[in-house]
């Protein structure tokens, strides 16, 4: 008979064995599983050629896509709700002589006739009715909901389409807005081409943390780290004051800034205004001539060079660069800064600046940048309320890429288009570029008045020619 203590030590010695052995195994299972898994990842796609990527997919499947008919709404005016339909107008009264007469006058007397109501089609009709199609063959509206009168379920059509499309939804067919509807899906495949043969060409030149201007989208997008954190708004130069295309870096950030205005503004604004009327009309302005603070009411302006000039506006509220300005390093006096006039924000088409870019959140955007600077929103928020100017420098520049891209994606992958706002746009193709209406190049002869008769003069010919009016961009 076995002692019960030796049975037990055995047991625990063949217990402890086997564990030893399936830890042994289960380790060696676990190791092989391990070395299965050790396959080194693919290193993640950095985040600008993710979106060429994203673009190019997107183009392909346009491309791949079958021809569907597609109504060119056209150039014209902009069209809203009340607009097309019927238009109801009325006649004239006519007065009617009738065969009484009255004894205190020879004439006969006359009465006016009732006036007559009666329905005409607007000239928006046809246009409106253009809008409705096309939104048919989009999906937006139900097909038996065509009109050519613009009426609630056209606009909330039109509303549907402009949030699609990444627009303001005011429900109106603006410029942009028409463009978009009469954009064919080989136009957009062929700007989203060349939006991602841009970004891969400036791939390399764009960090990991940045500020990115996009001047097609208006829009400024920070990224850290590889990762887009925030997507805001922006004003960007106007055609005639294109922003241009910089790479830059920002360096410190001005709380409560003053504006000098540069010499475009002063020269062609401003110096026309101050010559005319005597003041600025810049709210707060304080004007130096030759470096001295003078009265403007007290100086010929007509007799002064505009390079003595120098005009300042204080900070406050009606600062044209806002509470806030991000302080770059061209020397072509381009920085980005806030506003003191958000109602821009709301369109679609915001290239309105002299070629500094206005942000739809300034605050934002200092917030997120001076944290590092170990000035929290508290920080910012008590300065602010000083209205005394403080500039701080970020421990780290932020790059700065302004570039020209067609075509965008946001976070969820969604691909927007976006026209050019500049004609000579970086890479621009005939194909790729929106048609525009062409000049009239042949004067409109007018008809010849029903009581000529006979051969018509060379002098009348003369006359019924209307004459080439050259357009002018405004």
């Amino acid at each position: 008979m076995y002692d019960r203590h030796l049975l037990i030590g055995r047991y625990a010695a063949a217990g402890i064995a086997g564990c030893l052995i399936g830890a042994l195994v289960g380790g060696a299972a676990m190791a092989g599983t391990a070395t299965t898994r050790a396959t080194p990842a693919a290193p993640p796609v950095p985040l600008v050629q993710s979106w060429a990527l994203r673009l190019e997919q997107r183009a392909s499947d346009l491309q791949n896509a079958p021809k569907v008919t597609a109504t060119r709404v056209g150039f014209g005016a902009v069209v809203k709700k009340g607009d097309g339909g019927f238009i109801e107008t009325v006649a004239p009264a006519l007065e009617v002589p009738t065969d009484v007469v009255d004894e205190a006058s020879p004439y006969p007397t006359v009465d006016a006739a009732p006036p007559v109501v009666f329905r005409i089609r607007s000239p928006l009709a046809d246009r409106v009715g253009k809008v409705a199609r096309r939104l048919i063959e989009l999906g937006h509206l139900p097909p038996d909901q065509w009109t050519d009168s613009f009426e609630d379920p056209l606009e909330n059509a039109v509303r549907a389409f402009q949030i699609v499309e990444g627009l303001q939804p005011d429900g109106k067919v603006g410029e942009v807005t028409r463009q978009a509807l009469d954009r064919t899906p080989a136009q957009a495949a062929a700007m989203m081409q060349r939006a991602a043969t841009a970004m891969r060409a400036q791939q390399a030149s764009i960090p990991d943390t940045a500020v990115l201007v996009n001047l097609p989208s208006q829009t400024v997008t920070y990224i850290e780290h590889g990762r887009p954190v925030f997507t805001m708004r922006a004003v960007v130069g106007r055609p005639s004051r294109k922003t241009p295309l910089l790479q830059d870096k920002i360096t410190s950030v001005t709380i409560n800034p003053t504006w000098t205005v540069p010499p475009t503004v002063l020269n062609e604004d401003k110096l026309p205004v101050l010559r005319k009327k005597g003041t600025t009309g810049i709210k707060n302005a304080v004007v130096y001539l030759d470096g001295t603070e003078v009265a403007t009411e007290t100086v010929n302006w007509w007799a002064v060079d505009p390079g003595r000039i120098r005009i300042v506006q204080k900070p406050g509220d009606d600062n044209a660069l806002g509470r806030f300005r991000f302080n770059l390093t061209n020397g072509d006096g381009i920085f980005l800064h806030g506003t003191n006039d958000p109602r821009l924000f709301s369109r679609d088409m915001r290239a309105a600046s002299s070629g500094c870019v206005r942000l739809e959140d300034a605050r934002m955007m200092a917030n997120t940048l001076l944290t590092p600077a170990k000035l929290s929103p508290t920080a910012v928020a008590q300065q602010l309320d000083t209205g005394e100017t403080k500039t701080v420098r970020l421990p780290n520049a932020i790059p700065v890429r302004f570039v020209y891209w067609n075509a965008s994606v946001d976070t969820d992958g969604t691909v927007r288009v976006h026209p050019d706002i500049y004609e000579d746009a970086p890479g621009q193709s005939p194909a790729a570029a929106p048609s525009k209406p062409r000049p009239m190049t042949k004067p409109a002869v007018l008809p010849v008045p029903p009581a000529q008769v006979g051969p018509v003069s060379s002098a009348t010919v003369r006359n019924l020619v209307a004459p080439t009016v050259n357009a002018t961009r405004m």
